[in-house]
Parts: C-alpha cells; sequence; structure tokens
C-alpha cells in the first residue's frame, strides 16, 4: 500500500471495489426497509421495524467502514467520504431497482389505496384542513392520488433514486466522521 496522502489508481480501485460490496449490505438493510414499509401500510409494527432497519443501516456502515480501516488501509477522511458516499449511492442504486420492481410488478395499486384510506380519515381530513385552509381538501388529494397512480413504475423509481441519492449524501459525511483514521501524535 502507498502513502495514504497520494492515493494511486490501485487505491481508488480497491475503494472501489469495496464501497460496491459494502453498499449491497447496506442496500439489502435498505430492501429490507422499504419492503417493511409497504408492509407497515397495513400493519403499524412493520412500519415501526422498518424505520429500525433503515436506521440499523448507519451503524453497519461505519462498521463496514471501520473494518476496511483496520484490515485493509488508512481511512484519511476524504477517502472515508468518497466510500461512504460510493457506498449509499450503491445501496441507493439497490434500492431503486428494487422500488422499480414493486411498483411495476408488486403494488398494483395497494399504496394508493392505503393513502386514499388514510386521508378519508376524519382526523386527518380535520388536519388537511387547518394546514390548508380556503382550499378544497378533497380535490387536492384526489388529485395527488391520481397523479400518483397514473405515474409510469419507470418515472416513480427515477424520482425515488432522486431521493435516495440526497439521503446517501447525507449520511455519507457523518458516517465518514466516524469511521477515518485518526492520526494521534504521541507524546515523547
Amino acid at each position: 500500500m502507498s502513502n495514504p496522502a497520494t492515493p494511486n489508481a490501485t487505491d481508488a480501485q480497491q475503494s472501489r471495489a469495496y464501497a460496491a460490496w459494502y453498499g449491497f449490505w447496506v442496500g439489502c438493510m435498505w430492501v429490507l426497509s422499504f419492503a417493511l414499509a409497504m408492509w407497515g401500510l397495513t400493519s403499524p409494527m412493520a412500519s415501526n421495524l422498518a424505520v429500525v432497519v433503515g436506521l440499523m443501516s448507519l451503524p453497519l456502515a461505519v462498521w463496514l467502514l471501520r473494518g476496511f480501516r483496520e484490515m485493509v488501509a488508512p481511512l484519511p477522511l476524504r477517502r472515508a467520504w468518497h466510500m461512504a458516499w460510493m457506498l449509499f449511492l450503491g445501496a441507493a442504486l439497490l434500492l431503486t431497482a428494487a422500488q422499480f420492481v414493486y411498483f411495476t410488478y408488486l403494488d398494483g395499486g395497494r399504496m394508493a389505496a392505503a393513502y386514499t384510506e388514510l386521508v378519508a380519515q376524519p382526523e386527518m381530513h380535520d388536519m388537511l384542513q387547518r394546514i390548508l385552509p380556503g382550499q378544497d381538501v378533497d380535490t387536492l388529494v384526489n388529485e395527488a392520488i391520481n397523479a400518483f397512480m397514473t405515474t409510469p413504475p419507470a418515472q416513480l423509481a427515477l424520482q425515488f433514486l432522486f431521493w435516495n441519492v440526497l439521503i446517501a449524501t447525507f449520511f455519507a459525511f457523518p458516517v465518514a466522521l466516524f469511521s477515518f483514521t485518526r492520526n494521534h501524535i504521541k507524546a515523547v
């Protein structure tokens, strides 16, 4: 391994390979979280579990990057951020593929029906009336749900990809801060 301050092409390839592999595992957690969230449309326990699984992907990413730092190569902050971002980008791509498959083959209007049922409840209707005073809430909700139902699965997947990449970018820096190699100067 060369000097960590000057990474070479082999170091970059190694970082990408490990980040892709780690991203696969974090992506599997995100896919499980998404599946639980879809199940959670009818089961509150599954919805809560979806949040827990999604949040547990962050400590998993830190653990994987620390393992890289300890077993493979030092991880300066810049490289740790780059690896974390690539890791989460890989996870986002895997999640987007799963979301495309879900909306293309499995949903069949289930999500739209769940949201229609949710907004039909009197508490939700009252809350929307307070949030949007002077608006015809029923018309707005119907238009939003119809727009969602008529959006092609590929377009939904691209919209989710945008949000997944945004989340990946948001999570990369805190994970890198918990993972990078800290140089401690020893007192003589």
